[in-house]
């Protein structure tokens, strides 16, 4: 499945989202909602000890979302999180969802603790959830080794060329870089592919070339 990630301040037209970015706009738009399969948390606190705020705001999103397939969730908003604090959370969480059918996924990040790919598969196997593998956050000389670390873990990923500091998330003007990632990506099974990109026209274009290098691969 090839879906899109509403990353925008207001939603845009012209395109068909499946994952809503709450951390952009917290307020679902109705024209959307029903082809929405799941949901970016607003990013939070959730690794400092005796600080609840983020866990019960991440709880009361949990509530908010019934009949999503999936949250993703980010590990810390920037600061060093306290690992068992951590760990504490995102084991609540992760049987939170669980019991609304909601799968529980954490991203790994460009900086900080989840930037360290042994950091999020260690979380994702002492807590039980799934993992959102953004293509884009990871150097690519690492990529090929993230999806052998995160393997079946890997619910979805996150699929764009690169993030850049003030620029932001860079469209691939072809597949000459992301293509090993993908031929190692259908190899483990995983094609549910969300393009996080935050221009329409990008968009479209990557999600031409993602499906006409599955016509060519399948």
């Amino acid at each position: 499945m090839i879906g899109t990630c509403m990353r925008f301040s207001k939603p845009e037209k012209g395109v068909e989202f499946t994952d809503w970015g709450l951390h952009f706009c917290p307020n679902i738009d109705e024209h959307f909602k029903s082809g929405l399969t799941g949901f970016h948390a607003p990013i939070v606190d959730i690794g400092t000890p005796n600080k609840t705020e983020g866990l019960k705001t991440l709880k009361n999103v949990i509530n908010n979302i019934p009949g999503a397939d999936y949250l993703t969730i980010h590990l810390h908003n920037g600061k060093e999180p306290e690992y068992n604090t951590l760990l504490d959370n995102v084991s609540e969480l992760n049987e939170y969802s669980k019991e609304r059918n909601i799968e529980l996924c954490i991203e790994n990040l460009r900086k900080g603790f989840s930037s360290k790919p042994e950091n999020v598969i260690n979380v994702a196997e002492a807590t039980g959830c799934k993992i959102t593998f953004d293509i884009g956050h990871t150097p690519y000389e690492n990529r090929m080794n993230c999806i052998n670390l995160f393997s079946d873990k890997i619910y979805n990923v996150h699929t764009y060329e690169r993030e850049c500091d003030k620029i932001g998330h860079v469209a691939p003007k072809d597949l000459t870089y992301l293509k090993p990632v993908l031929d190692g990506l259908l190899d483990i099974g995983c094609d549910f592919w969300l393009i996080e990109l935050m221009n329409v026209e990008e968009i479209k274009n990557t999600k031409n070339m993602l499906n006409k290098y599955l016509e060519y691969y399948r």
